[in-house]
């Protein structure tokens, strides 16, 4: 009986522990000082991605046990604005959609939740974020 106990114990850990994926794409701002010159750089025109998050009582359940998220940190940005996640996976999104690139310019969000009639956000809450922003790498030589 203890033996059936501990195999369905290990069973539910080892259940509870697969399928769990994170991805994260972080964009640290440099401390020193580069003076660069805009012939250095490649830019893009505006691109843009999208992301939507739908919660359900508060839960966003396609991303419970795998996220994809980027983020500015150490930039104007990262202190400026108050990014909930959605934000973070339309960066993400952004990045993916642009391999190659060092620098995402000036982002722009466009937020839009939407909540079912009668006062039911709490229960179901559909959150859309467009970023639009002009990328740039370093030219090689």
């Amino acid at each position: 009986m203890k033996s059936k106990n501990l195999l369905l114990v290990i069973s539910v850990i080892a259940i509870m522990c697969t399928g769990c994926v994170t991805s994260k794409i972080d964009i640290t701002g440099s401390t020193p000082l580069i003076n660069l010159d805009l012939n250095d750089l490649e830019v893009t025109e505006q691109v843009e991605a999208t992301a939507v998050c739908t919660k359900v009582f508060g839960i966003d359940w396609e991303r419970l046990v795998a996220s994809n998220e980027a983020s500015i940190k150490g930039s104007v940005y990262s202190g400026l604005l108050n990014f909930d996640n959605t934000e973070y996976y339309a960066v993400y999104n952004l990045l993916k959609k642009n391999p190659g690139y060092d620098i995402v310019l000036y982002p722009q969000f466009h937020k839009v939740t939407r909540k079912p009639v009668l006062g039911m956000g709490a229960i179901y809450m559909v959150t859309e974020v467009k970023v639009t922003a002009r990328m740039a790498k370093l030219k090689t030589k």
